[in-house]
């Protein structure tokens, strides 16, 4: 059985071209190409060693084991990137190959049932210790859900394919047997944590709690400050690999509406702007600003809590779904940052990806009628005189929706829909909490009945997605599905998803995930989210880096000095 290289199943990109519509007024024609990524390119060699970028985050997160159910975040992911080994990196077209800092080489047999991994030996912990076979075995037994204890895991998705963990002739090098292809092998592993933090539960939950203990990044020396809620991480001088350009980032969290103010008085060097209109309008004309403009790898949706007895009934998150004109969402919001407004989305392929379609046909719409119907088949009727819907033991349809206090688009996204809802006889509770408190105490643990977020990707495949989307484990536990609500249906597509290697069958199986998705209604996308962020224009190779899913920590740098 020969087991070679490959660059498996990348998902095609293409530069795209959009057309949108103004609202609220003459419409007319927005064009403009989105490339796949924009990061403010420039060679190492023109830039300069040493500095300190302070970058803009919307929340200070506590728990940095991503493994974790409240270590899910992307806000997460950013720092876990720079200073966790991953063997995988991905370009902006989807493609990918081994990340040599820490994987000199793998591949699969032609049979799609080995995966052969050759570690680098120069590769170690910060505790000294050597990145081994041992670490990914942990981590493969933590992360498919085999390991006794009481571990929150976020998903199981890959991992659980495994078969077998082979040792192999030496301490650098394992075999992954499956019992069937899984053709996104490559999203395995990302990140690794140490054995030791995924081998005990009570380190699993507390060891990267507000810390990293233990490190292997280009990047390190992990620090928190819960007074100005401020990540540091320091240049690494025992790395391996090419080394840092800077010699400090700075994360520093802060509400999202106070960050366009706060890079336009320097006191960040970049952020995400995403959807702050106030903040675009304050920035986007300013001298040595540099905004980037590609297609990001998230997207921004409704999620309605299938837990809720008042959404349980699948009709009446059709319901809602159908009363909500997600179009005149998305015009309000994307209009002011002048981004263009396709009214297409789908959960589990970019506009830049190969067989991307629009799936929503008969439950993205916007139907006050079919609504109506719905909800009076569903037991939800509207007495004459009133203006909430009440079922037969007298309960009114109210819905609590729960937004961050520091975030003006969603609060805006809750006052326009409930307005909507409200035409149908279901009102809308917008509850306003703290950023920080949005996830860890509403969301995650189901303490909301609508919110609107975002969903980022952390590689160019569909298949991890069964996480966000699946049916719940053996103990009944949702996971990352924040939605608690699914289908086997969607769970057995997922699963040939995941054994597909033909591109264009691959594309197809996610449309059909993606329709099946609709007609559950596990949520209500709105659209793609913006690759929008503001930069000093003297930082380089950060910005926007689409399908290629994070950034080269070691090449982010300021510009040399004539």
């Amino acid at each position: 059985m020969r087991i070679g290289k490959a660059r498996y199943l990348a998902p095609v990109a293409a530069v795209v071209l959009i057309a949108s519509a103004c609202a609220g007024g003459e419409q007319e024609s927005r064009e403009r190409e989105l490339s796949a990524e924009d990061l403010n390119p420039a060679p190492r060699e023109d830039l300069q060693e040493g500095g300190t970028m302070v970058w803009a985050l919307n929340e200070y997160a506590e728990q940095h084991n991503m493994a974790h159910t409240n270590g899910n975040l992307a806000n997460v992911r950013r720092t876990a990137a720079a200073v966790m080994p991953r063997p995988t990196r991905y370009d902006a077209e989807g493609g990918f190959e081994p990340l040599t800092d820490y994987v000199l080489d793998y591949g699969v047999s032609d049979d799609g049932l080995e995966v052969f991994y050759e570690l680098n030996p120069d590769a170690v912990w910060s505790d000294g210790e050597p990145i081994t076979w041992e670490d990914y075995e942990a981590n493969w037994l933590t992360r498919s859900g085999q390991r006794d204890g009481d571990f929150q895991i976020g998903s199981t998705v890959g991992y659980d394919r495994v078969a077998e963990f082979v040792e192999g002739d030496d301490d650098y090098s394992f075999t992954l047997e499956f019992e069937e292809p899984y053709s996104e092998w490559p999203t395995l592993f990302n990140p690794l944590y140490p054995a030791e933090y995924m081998e005990d539960e009570e380190l699993f939950e507390e060891g990267y709690q507000k810390a990293y203990p233990v490190t292997a990044g280009p990047f390190g020396d992990v620090e928190f400050d819960d007074v100005s809620e401020r990540i540091t991480i320091s240049k690494n001088e025992d790395w391996w690999g090419t080394p840092a350009l800077l010699d400090e980032i700075i994360f520093d969290a802060m509400g999202s509406d106070a960050q366009a103010g706060a890079f336009n008085n320097g006191e960040v060097n970049g952020f995400y702007i995403g959807t702050d209109g106030a903040g675009y309008e304050l920035i986007k004309d300013r001298d040595g600003a540099y905004l980037t403009e590609a297609v990001n790898h998230g997207h921004r949706f409704i999620s309605l809590n299938g837990a809720s007895p008042r959404l349980e009934d699948v009709r009446v998150r059709q319901a809602v779904s159908l009363a909500i004109d997600t179009d005149v969402l998305s015009e309000v919001t994307l209009d002011a940052v002048e981004w263009p407004v396709t009214g297409e989305v789908n959960r589990l392929l970019r506009s830049s990806q190969n067989g991307y379609r629009d799936n929503s046909e008969g439950y993205g719409e916007f139907d006050t009628a079919a609504a109506e119907e719905l909800l009076d088949e569903a037991g939800w009727t509207l007495e004459e005189g009133e203006n909430v819907r009440t079922n037969a033991d007298g309960d009114t349809l109210t819905l609590d929706w729960v937004v961050s206090d520091d975030l003006a688009v969603a609060q805006d996204e809750g006052d326009i829909a409930g307005q909507m809802l409200a035409e149908v006889g279901i009102e809308v509770d917008v509850q306003h909490v703290p950023g920080n408190a949005l996830f860890p105490e509403y969301i995650i643990p189901g303490n909301y009945e609508m919110a609107s977020y975002v969903l980022t990707g952390v590689n160019p495949y569909a298949g991890g997605s069964k996480g966000n989307y699946g049916m719940p484990d053996a103990d009944g536990e949702w996971g990352n599905n924040l939605a608690r609500t699914s289908t086997e249906e969607i769970d057995d597509k997922f699963d040939e998803l995941m054994s597909e290697t033909d591109p264009d069958r691959y594309a197809e199986l996610a449309n059909e995930i993606d329709r099946l998705l609709w007609e559950e209604v596990v949520t209500i996308p709105m659209f793609e989210r913006p690759g929008l962020h503001a930069m000093d224009e003297n930082l380089h190779n950060w910005g926007e880096f689409g399908l290629a899913s994070d950034y080269v920590y070691e090449d982010i740098g300021w510009a040399a000095e004539d």
